[in-house]
């Protein structure tokens, strides 16, 4: 009897192991996904709203959730989008937008303003 029991354990032992391990990854993929299907859903609004002028970037953080956006805070439109990702989440959500100005955004404003002088100083 105990030699059979031996051999339950054995066999047994390793296949528990690795179903677990497949249940642990299983469940890690489904909480990605779920990140994932978040940003999808928060860049689908904003896209609605505002067209594409920025690519949120969707984490968990302390029990909710984190929207980066690399946007100028400067921006006309800052305000309204920071309330669009918020609202997407709905009120029971614990949510977290953070604004990132992006060096491509800083030189795109440059670049406008540098253009406005040569127009500026041709017509003169």
């Amino acid at each position: 009897m105990t030699a059979l029991a031996g051999v339950l354990v054995v066999v047994g032992l390793p296949i528990v192991a690795v179903v677990g391990l497949l249940k642990l990854v299983d469940a890690l993929q489904a909480r990605r996904a779920h990140v994932i299907a978040r940003q999808i859903e928060v860049t689908d609004a904003i896209h609605r709203e505002f067209g594409a002028i920025v690519a949120p970037i969707v984490t968990r953080a302390r029990g909710g959730w984190r929207v980066t956006l690399a946007l100028d805070p400067r921006d006309p439109h800052a305000a309204a989008v920071v309330d669009l990702a918020a609202r997407v989440f709905g009120a029971a959500a614990t949510v977290e937008v953070a604004l990132v100005a992006s060096p491509t955004a800083e030189r795109r404003r440059l670049a406008t303003q540098n253009r406005d002088r040569i127009a500026s100083a041709m017509s003169a």
